[in-house]
Formats: C-alpha cells, structure tokens, sequence
C-alpha cells in the first residue's frame, strides 16, 4: 500500500509494537520523543542513524541515555558515501509490518512534506528487511560519548553548510513550459512595502502545508511585518491611539506561520499585525468567563485593528472576533447599541463620512460605505451578522496603489488606524 502521510498509518502500529528497527537518514528530537511517548515502555529498539544529514547532537545524546538503560540500541552509520535509507521495521503479535520510502524521522517527513513511502505485511519481505538491516547494523559506529563528542565538534560548522546549500537549491529558478501567467508576475515591487516574495508565501497550494519550502517562505514575510511594527508602535501616541497594544504574547505578535493542529489543516492564506485590548483589560475577562471559557478569552478573541497581506491585497480593518473564536462580548454590546435611535443615528454618521473606498462586511456580504441611505437601512444590514463569520470595517489596497508603496505603507497604516479608532472605542465592550 501506497502512503503519503506516514504518522496516520504508523502510530496504530507503534502502540502495539513489541520490537522495532529504524533505519534512517535523519532523526530530528521533536519526532523522536514522538516515538518513545508512542511505545510501550517494555518495546525493544533498534536503530540506525545517518550523519550525512543534520541529525542534532541532542538526538544521539537522548539515544545514548535509553541505551544506557537497556531494551535500545543504536548505531550511528558513516561511510564514503551518503547513508540515504528511510526504513521502519515493527514486530507485534500479529507478525511484522514494514515501511520503505522517503520519511526521515521529522516533523516534514512524518506530516508535512510531500512523501512516498510502501507499507508490506508479507513476512518474507519484512524477514528480508531485518536481514539487511542486521548486515548494516555490524558496520556502523558504537553510539559512544567520544564518537557523539567528535559530531559535536563539526555539527555547527556543518549546520552552516547546510543552511548556504539550502539557499543555492532555493536560487535555482526553474520553467515549466507554458506556463500558466500569474498577475503578480505583472507587478513591479521595486519600490513595494511589501515584495513578491512576501504576498507570495499565501498561494494556494501552501495553504494547509507546514512543508520547509512554506514555514520559510511565511518566515519572510512575518519578519517584514515585525519591521513595521518596529516603525509604527512607538508612533500610535502621535496619533492618538496609543490605548492599543499588541498581542501581549511575543511570538504571537504576527499570526501562526505553522498549523496550530496539523491533523485539522486550516488555510494559512494571510498574515495580520494587530492591536487591541491590553493585557489587563483581556485579564478582566477571563475572570469573567467559566475554566472552560478562559482560552477563548486571550488578546485575539476581542476586537482589533489590523493590516493583512495575502497574495494580491493589502486590507488596514477594524475586525471582531468570530463567536466560537470569543467575540461575543463585543458583538453582543454592538448589536445592543444599536437598538438606541440616538446610536444608530451617530453610527450611521460615522460610516457615512469614511472615504469611499471603504466597506462594511456583515455575515459575509459586504457594501461600501458610502451606499447607505438612513440609519435603518445601515441597522437592516448589521442585523444579517453572523457570528461565525468576522466583522469588518476597513478598506483593501491592490499592492499597485500608491500607499502601499515603502515610502507609504507605514504612514498610511496610521492613518487609516487613527480614522478606524473611534469606531473601536464605539463598538467595543468594555468593563
């Protein structure tokens, strides 16, 4: 049988496994203790590790402690030329199940990458496996604190080679013939905020991958978005707005660059910088909201501005949380609001005097601003929100437009912010 995700197919295997030989020519930690939190603790281990690829040191060091401890072996293979095999053999009560293909044991290999790999239960195969295994086990290296030592010396030096090989590989521009024209191939980005490479990163086809190629590429474009945040921020006071603040977790400053649950893929097809509720008022919250509720009460779930890169737009918007993401407490107050004349009337003002280029999106349709005639018709259209679906205010640029240019892009996000404040302080929930 033919497989593509390994880790789906394998983990049934690996709890019940009684013996297992591992073959490989890259061991990274992470899905290393993935295998030891897998097996039984009595299970019997053997494996052989290549170090042509960049296996961590803290990998052979973890090995070296389990086979310290008896039930684990390892070897540690090396010759003239490159140790190369993906092999995983797993004995149980009912026999032994082989897989042969492509995945390292990494991350990449085990769920992300694009893999090729062969399950066989046909025992002779599985006999013959073990055979070569055991032939090549005799001529690997002891798993010995002055072999790891020696790796240890030239594994930093070696890391480096490899992360220059890895940009060359990625320098090479190859043509399909025919190719299918892209309008972003249209644009020139000399003078663009942000570049080619950036909007690039959410096309379609990395949109549920945490392949290397896409957390390197979302990489780029989120440390081009920590940079404006590095402009912007210490301005918002110039611009009245300095009540907002960042998302007080630093690595959630940008949003996920990787799949929070890589069984439950979602699309990562854009980035947002965002500013909101101070970690205080978020506090007050979760005080608020039952245990079962408090995750659902951290800086994202409340209401925002922000700016968002996809692959053909930039949007500067005034955004609420969905409901299952938090966002009922600023919701519900809006909708409440609303029902005041006197709000309505204020509200409709307000929306009425943004420049025409901005839009209202409620329960996924959206008008723009400028289209509303009275306050009842702008209140007929905030009742179609749906809270499963975010609520916007704001405006999108095409990455043409002049604003968007380095010289604007950050003035212009201020800009925008300043005029979208008041409707935050309007809109917003407090306690």
């Amino acid at each position: 049988m033919i497989l593509s995700k390994l880790k789906i197919e394998i983990e049934p295997l690996l709890k019940n496994a009684d013996e297992l030989w591992f073959a490989v020519a890259l061991i990274k930690d992470k899905t290393f203790e993935y295998i030891q939190n897998t097996i039984k603790e009595n299970c019997i281990q053997h494996h052989i590790v290549g170090i042509d690829l960049p296996t961590p040191p803290s990998v052979l060091r973890s090995m070296q402690a389990k086979q310290e401890k008896g039930l684990f072996e390892c070897a540690i293979y090396k010759s003239d030329f490159n140790f190369h095999p993906k092999v995983f053999l797993i004995r149980s009560n009912d026999g032994y199940t082989a897989f042969v293909g492509s995945s390292n044991l990494t991350d990449g290999g085990f769920e992300n990458n694009i893999e090729l790999n062969y399950n066989t239960s046909n025992q002779s195969d599985c006999l013959d496996i073990l055979n070569w295994f055991n032939s090549l086990y005799k001529d690997g290296y002891p798993l010995s604190d002055e072999n790891i030592h020696e790796y240890e010396n030239q594994f930093e030096s070696l890391k480096d080679i490899e992360k220059e090989l890895k940009k060359k590989r990625k320098s090479v521009h190859l043509k399909k013939p025919n190719p299918v024209f892209n309008s972003i191939d249209a644009i020139d980005f000399t003078d663009r905020y942000f570049k080619k490479e950036h909007h690039w990163a959410f096309r379609k086809e990395l949109w549920y991958t945490d392949s290397e190629e896409a957390v390197d590429e979302r990489e780029l474009a989120r440390s081009k978005c920590e940079e404006l945040h590095d402009y912007v921020f210490p301005r918002f006071k110039d611009y009245g707005i300095q009540i907002l603040e960042p998302n007080p977790m630093p690595d959630h400053l940008i949003s996920m660059i990787r799949q929070i649950d890589p069984t439950k893929p979602r699309a990562i097809n854009a980035m947002w910088l965002s500013y909101g509720k101070s970690i205080n008022e978020i506090k007050k919250y979760q005080k608020l909201v039952g245990r079962d509720q408090k995750a659902k009460q951290t800086f994202i779930h409340h209401a925002r501005l922000q700016i968002r890169i996809d692959i053909k737009n930039i949007g500067i918007w005034l955004l609420f949380a969905k409901e299952n993401e938090g966002g009922l407490f600023d919701r519900e107050f809006f909708k409440g609001q609303m029902r005041d004349r006197a709000f309505r009337e204020k509200f409709f003002q307000m929306i009425k005097s943004l420049p025409h280029e901005y839009f209202i999106s409620v329960g996924g349709g959206s008008e723009f601003c400028n289209k509303f005639t009275s306050p009842e018709v702008l209140h007929d259209f905030t009742k179609k929100d749906n809270n499963q679906m975010y609520f916007i205010i704001g405006r999108d640029y095409e990455i043409q437009n002049d604003e968007m240019s380095e010289t604007n892009l950050p003035s212009e996000m201020l800009k925008v912010f300043k005029l979208l404040f008041p409707f935050y302080e309007m809109m917003r929930h407090r306690i």
